[in-house]
């Protein structure tokens, strides 16, 4: 049924549960995986401070990026699946994390899409939105939400 399945992964627990579901998923469907982290430009270039500079806060997030999607293809490939990544870099001003997973699961013509849920609820999700209900909004594959624990207090 799912040949290529795309899944955004930022190196959370909640992000490995849905990575393993993912990979469960991809051996029993014989499909292929392909793995997209995406990190916030807009959002580096607020927090330089005098000691570290925008550069340094690019390289250390691209590095940590790049370090996420190796562990994820290497967990694939453990599993005997294909897979390759993306690392993305949420630069257009306006442009939320949502809409570039769903500008990258066109891209690779992935007709499956799990992302984890980290389960904010109340004015934490007012504040920070929530990505897998705008991926699940904007993508025109579907889209499978690995939930995570829901917080004290929630």
């Amino acid at each position: 049924m799912y040949t290529q399945i795309l899944v955004a992964v930022d190196g959370s627990p909640v992000s490995e549960a849905a990575l393993q579901h993912a990979i469960r998923l991809a051996q029993e469907q014989h499909a292929k995986l392909h793995f997209v982290h995406v990190f916030d430009v807009a959002g580096i270039l607020w927090a330089e401070t005098d000691e570290v500079t925008e550069v340094d806060l690019l390289t250390i997030y691209r590095h940590r990026g790049e370090a996420i999607l190796s562990r994820a293809v290497a967990s694939a490939k453990q599993a005997g699946l294909a897979a390759t990544s993306t690392l993305l870099e949420e630069e257009i001003i306006g442009k939320r994390v949502a809409e570039l997973l769903a500008d990258e699961a066109k891209a690779v013509a992935a007709d499956l899409v799990v992302l984890g849920s980290h389960g904010h609820r109340g004015l934490s999700r007012l504040f920070l939105g929530s990505v897998a209900e705008g991926a699940a909004r904007l993508c025109a594959a579907p889209v499978l939400i690995v939930h995570g624990p829901v917080p004290k207090g929630g």
